[in-house]
């Protein structure tokens, strides 16, 4: 992870980071001390393994950046000097209803499923390169109203806010990576 980036001056912004930067270290402890047999055994026929899970937190960051990135970019410099962000409605829903424990069971859109884990090293490099790209986007936020730009979700027809996207993918990540230790037996 790169450490050489400027400190991120708003709340959101650094709880953001820190989520991501968590989401690593658990995604790295899993994927690291747990035996690969673990990691891809399937608690039951129709549910994930570990790695599947990570494979497809992996696929689902991975469709999310294009959006991310133009909507970064395209985000008018903050008017104001509180430097806060706010999450619109539908950010706020989704957010919440990927949180675990899960109560809300959604079948993952067909780009984001996992047909074939790759080993766990590598996944982990997926997982460690995509939030790595994350962390780089919220620090090209800093100072820009990405609260108040919005971009359309890759996997419906459902808009919210730059903002709202990081906090989705945060809460994408602890759905999965809790799945994920119940399915190695943590």
């Amino acid at each position: 992870m790169s450490s050489t980036q400027p400190e991120l001056i708003a709340s959101e912004l650094q709880a953001c980071a820190v989520d991501f930067r968590h989401a690593v270290d658990e995604a790295r402890n899993l994927l690291t001390y747990t035996n690969e047999e673990a990691l891809r055994r399937r608690p039951t026929s129709s549910s994930w393994s570990a790695l599947e899970c990570v494979a497809h937190l992996n696929l689902a960051t991975e469709a999310m950046l294009p959006g991310i990135r133009q909507a970064v970019e395209n985000a008018p410099a903050r008017s104001d000097d509180k430097q806060s962000y706010k999450l619109d409605f539908a950010g706020q829903l989704l957010a919440w209803s990927l949180e675990p424990p899960v109560f809300l069971k959604l079948k993952a859109p067909k780009l984001a499923q996992p047909i074939e884990s790759a080993g766990p090293e590598s996944t982990l490099q997926e997982f460690e390169r995509v939030h790595d790209e994350l962390l780089g986007l919220l620090h090209a936020s800093a100072g820009k109203a990405i609260d108040q730009q919005r971009m359309k979700s890759p996997f419906a027809n459902m808009h919210y806010n730059a903002y709202a996207a990081f906090r989705i993918i945060a809460a994408h990540d602890r759905r999965h990576l809790w799945q994920a230790r119940k399915a190695a037996g943590h």
